[in-house]
């Protein structure tokens, strides 16, 4: 008998189970249902004032569908009510792109755009909108916003009347209508009335409180000002501005135990919010009262202990208060509660920069960059960083990123100005004081900057210019008084730049430049007595620079005090354990004191703690080789170049060791190329490439860059040497014989004069 198709079965009770429960698992894996559940979700939680997990939700719907334009929008409006205005932007800009028509949105993006001083991309939006609706009211108060923007007060006026025309009932546009007419004594009554009107409409709502309280804050009430303050808060619990603003009139009354309680109160209600937890923090750090900020974040987190914001605030405080070890603890909580927080990431990343590693640091803020595009913050530390870290490229990247998320902000411009000025790429320079001025034309550094560019083409008139204008703009300006003592120095107006350094060091107690320009000064008019009192004196007025012990211990072993040397070069290293110019005065002042096996120990435990220091095993390896050691000095110039493949010294000696092992030639002139590359004007790098070209057989430019380097270093033994080695190649007997008898006579008893001597025995 022919057996039935399976379907024509009889369907037992446990068969239709599986059924029913396998259509159950089909639905809930249906990627649009699994999405618009999130979605629901996340505007529940938003309704709740839940923001951090609505955009969770959300974040959860985009990720099953990515062009969900509903949920970019829900989530854009999360962001809008925390205030991270960067972040809506970039979700207001996805929503209109893959949901042209959503009038609402666009309006939202245009307000957005209007205060991030877009105005024009503000209008296209608004533009779009009528469009799309010729009667949509929001987007003539859009118009009038860009007008306003613009300064034309009479067209903002003509279309805030017009979007009241066609909503008269919105409160919103009789508060704008109200602030512009406030602006003109004749119609200041009329904005009264405008804003009382706002305040009738929508008595729940804080911007028209907000507005009158402005006005009447003007007309000289403060108390009237407060009073609709604190009818916006209470309108409007959650209006961050308006509990600030109300604290604000607190403190201008004078009364800051109610500004304080004012905002302790938010701490207390907006905790869970970045911003909310972070004003009272701000208001302890703007009054110096950190201390009593620490003790009042102690009890808020342990008040809300799963308020990640307030720990954050909490930690920034510790750490102003230089409670190193507590705020370790804090963030140690802090990432194995929330890795992916932007904030933790940024503390985590500040706190292993304080404990020098560099490398980890990066790694951590890195990571968070990418996970926060839209971070300012994030994108400075990592710049900063990547400069502490020798990656100049990541460093610039960085930097743009942020000039693109904040154009107006100073500390990105500052960045990328280091990173010009690392590279000395003075074209780089002179374009980011161009764009920061144009930004912020009352700001001094663009003047520095562009000043260091028209200094390096030797245009000191137009440097000398701009630097006063940097003084001009911020007397207080130390940076600005020691580069135009730089310009008055190169135009012998020693007087003149010994005063500038002087003013520059009132200013700043800590310009270590400054102070080590007028030691130069005082050692070139042969004063050094005067050089250690100079520093001793400033050290008394700034104890806690390590620089200033430096340069003491500097000063200090150049006039014989090798055992005062070496104690204020150790004071400096306890200073600051991060300090390698402490360790490079300490090692000094070992050689002077005959000490090279600890100055090498030294460099070993820096080493320890530095690994990836090409700097330091540049060092290591020229105290190994000056004790004979040449295997170590070779390992330790290898390990500098693979940490760092263009640093000079550790390329430049091991060339030459290279060469006097007689090793491969053309790997030692590689190297010898990439010293010189590196560092043009040293004698050294000359010297050595020479020798690598004497090797080669290139006499003629091994003999060019000898005679070069030889005016620098009349007295080296060496150079001459290998210059007479070069002539006798050249079949110059004459010239041959004078360096050769010179590096004899200058270095007798050495290895160089026996090699001389040879030499010239086989000339004769």
């Amino acid at each position: 008998m022919r057996k039935l198709p399976i379907l024509s079965l009889p369907i037992t009770a446990s068969l239709a189970a599986t059924l029913l429960l396998g259509a159950s698992l089909g639905c809930h894996r249906d990627p649009n249902v699994v999405k618009q559940k999130y979605l629901e979700s996340g505007k529940r939680y938003a309704n709740d004032g839940k923001y951090k997990e609505a955009t969770i939700q959300f974040a959860n719907a985009l990720k099953i569908d990515h062009n969900f334009a509903e949920a970019h929008y829900q989530l854009a409006k999360t962001f809008l009510k925390t205030g991270s205005g960067a972040q809506a932007y970039v979700e207001l800009s996805r929503t209109v792109d893959l949901q042209p028509s959503n009038v609402q949105a666009r309006i939202d993006l245009g307000n957005v755009l209007l205060s991030g001083r877009q105005p024009a991309r503000a209008k296209e939006q608004a533009d779009a909108v009528l469009a799309l609706q010729p009667n949509n009211a929001d987007a003539y108060a859009l118009l009038a916003g860009v007008a306003t923007a613009g300064g034309d007060r009479a067209t903002a006026i003509e279309q805030i009347q017009k979007a009241i025309s066609l909503d008269p009932g919105k409160s919103s546009f009789h508060a704008s209508l109200g602030l512009l007419q406030s602006s003109d004594p004749s119609t200041e009554a009329s904005a009264l009335d405008q804003l009382k009107k706002a305040v009738d409409l929508d008595p729940k709502s804080a911007g028209p409180h907000m507005v009158l309280a402005g006005l009447l804050l003007k007309k000289g009430d403060t108390a009237g000002a407060a009073e609709q303050a604190r009818a916006a808060v209470a309108a409007d619990p959650k209006n961050l501005m308006a509990r600030s603003t109300l604290a604000d009139l607190y403190t201008r009354a004078g009364d800051t135990a109610k500004a304080e309680e004012a905002l302790h109160q938010t701490a207390e209600d907006l905790g869970d919010t970045k911003s909310g937890a972070q004003l009272l923090q701000s208001y302890y750090l703007a009054t110096h009262q950190v201390d009593h900020g620490v003790d009042v974040y102690s009890k808020l987190v342990a008040e809300h202990p799963k308020s990640t914001a307030l720990k954050v605030n909490y930690a920034k405080l510790l750490i102003a208060q230089k409670n190193i070890s507590k705020a370790k603890n804090t963030v140690a909580e802090l990432v194995k509660a929330d890795p992916g927080d932007a904030d933790v990431a940024f503390l985590n990343g500040i706190l292993l920069l304080n404990d020098g590693k560099t490398n980890e640091a990066f790694n951590v803020i890195q990571k968070a960059s990418k996970n926060n595009p839209e971070n300012l913050q994030l994108r400075l530390l990592l710049g900063s960083t990547a400069v502490a870290k020798g990656d100049i490229a990541t460093a610039e990247q960085s930097y743009r990123d942020a000039t693109r998320l904040n154009p107006r902000s100073l500390e990105a411009q500052n960045g990328l100005a280091q990173v010009a000025l690392n590279r000395q790429d003075f074209t780089l320079l002179t374009q980011v004081a161009e764009a920061t001025l144009a930004v912020a034309p009352q700001s001094s550094m663009p003047y520095v900057w562009r000043g260091l560019s028209e200094a390096s083409q030797k245009q000191n008139d137009k440097a000398g210019a701009d630097f006063q204008e940097a003084i001009k703009m911020d007397p207080k300006n130390s940076i600005a008084y020691y580069e135009l003592a730089q310009i008055r120095l190169a135009e012998k107006k020693v007087p003149e730049a010994r005063t500038l350094l002087q003013q520059s060091l009132d200013i700043n107690p800590e310009s270590s430049r400054s102070l080590r320009l007028l030691v130069v000064l005082d050692l070139y008019d042969k004063q050094p007595a005067k050089a250690i009192s100079r520093t001793q004196a400033q050290i008394a007025k700034a104890p806690n620079n390590s620089d200033y012990y430096d340069e003491l211990s500097d000063l200090q072993r150049i006039t014989g005090d090798g055992k005062g040397a070496l104690a204020s070069a150790e004071t400096a290293m306890k200073l600051n354990p991060s300090d390698d110019a402490a360790v490079v005065a300490y090692t000094r002042a070992q050689l002077t004191l005959g000490n090279t096996g600890v100055a090498v120990d030294s460099w070993q435990n820096w080493i320890k703690t530095h690994p990836n220091d090409a700097r330091a095993y540049a060092i290591l390896g020229f105290l190994e080789e000056a004790q004979g050691n040449r295997d170590k000095a070779v390992a330790a110039y290898k390990k500098s170049l693979e940490i760092q493949p263009e640093q000079g010294v550790a390329a430049n000696n091991l060339a030459y060791l290279m060469l006097d092992n007689g090793e491969n030639v053309d790997v030692a002139l590689t190297l010898a190329q990439t010293a010189r590359r590196i560092m043009p004007n040293s004698p050294s790098t000359a010297d050595t490439l020479a020798w690598a070209y004497y090797h080669k057989g290139t006499y003629s430019s091994a003999r060019d860059l000898l005679e070069d380097a030889i005016k620098t270093e009349p007295n080296n033994a060496a150079m001459h040497y290998h210059l007479g080695m070069v002539y006798s190649k050249l079949s110059d007997k004459a010239d041959a014989t004078l360096h050769l008898k010179k590096a004899a006579e200058l270095a007798p008893n050495s290895q160089t004069a026996k090699d001389a001597q040879k030499e010239l025995g086989s000339l004769s």
